[in-house]
């Protein structure tokens, strides 16, 4: 039995995740603010065990007792083949100048897009340290991490601090007796609401937004069922973890 946990299901790359993860020899744990019903109907309909935790991943507060519950489900099974980690829950927001950027807001956006991986991380790894299975953790991170625009510095950061964290904890992990493996992967421009909500930016605060919106006009921003595929190979793949930060999910 592959357990996989995956954060951010309930709609874009994480609901497209989850949809085709769906298998008799998996057991998906799904996470996300509000529950995604059709995951859980097909997932019935095709005898793949699922469990969905509701869980507001900005209250980090709540990370340590949501782990705690994942691995007591996980624990109900005998058969441990695997246990993967996928940290994609995400936001892009507050799309805007620092200076006009509310506190709050910006604790928001680094607590999602980055303190919950890490904390999620932390616990996968110590309630998993004693076990000799395949353990992969795969962070979606972005190519705003590297390649800088204006109205976008919380959301970039944190994209920054998740690459150097994966970096990290994959030195960690090469001294751990049971080691994970851990990528963190660049999935490209997708066809989500964050590009939608750059998209809806004025012109004077991104000059840049005309180039995103010919992007989807023209029809060249990935599906997020083509994403969430490459990804799964990835995941899957022999190769997994032996390029720490992958920037191109077609490598």
């Amino acid at each position: 039995m592959k357990h996989i946990i995956i954060t951010g299901t309930s709609r874009g790359i994480g609901e497209s995740l989850a949809e085709q993860l769906i298998d008799k020899n998996h057991h998906l744990i799904c996470i996300s603010r509000t529950t995604n019903q059709r995951i859980i109907d097909q997932a019935k309909k095709m005898d793949c065990s699922l469990d969905y935790c509701n869980c507001d991943l900005t209250n980090i507060g709540e990370i340590d007792q949501l782990l705690e519950d994942v691995f007591n489900r996980i624990a109900l099974y005998s058969n441990h083949e695997a246990i993967y980690l996928i940290n994609n829950a995400a936001m892009l927001g507050p799309v805007s100048p620092i200076e006009r950027i509310a506190s709050e807001k910006i604790t928001e956006n680094i607590h999602l897009n980055l303190v919950a991986p890490m904390i999620i991380t932390s616990n996968y790894l110590k309630l998993t340290k004693n076990m000799n299975v395949d353990k992969r953790i795969l962070n979606i991170s972005s190519a705003s991490a590297k390649y800088l625009l204006p109205l976008q510095s919380c959301y970039s950061t944190a994209k920054a601090g998740l690459d150097s964290f994966t970096k990290s904890v994959d030195i960690e992990q090469k001294l751990a007796t049971y080691p994970a493996k851990i990528t963190a992967v660049y999935p490209g421009m997708i066809d989500t609401n964050l590009q939608s909500e750059i998209r809806s930016v004025s012109n004077d605060l991104f000059p840049y937004v005309n180039e995103f919106i010919r992007i989807s006009e023209e029809g060249k921003l990935q599906t997020p069922e083509y994403t969430a595929q490459r990804l799964i190979e990835i995941l899957f793949g022999e190769d997994f973890g032996k390029t720490v930060v992958l920037e191109s999910i077609d490598s």
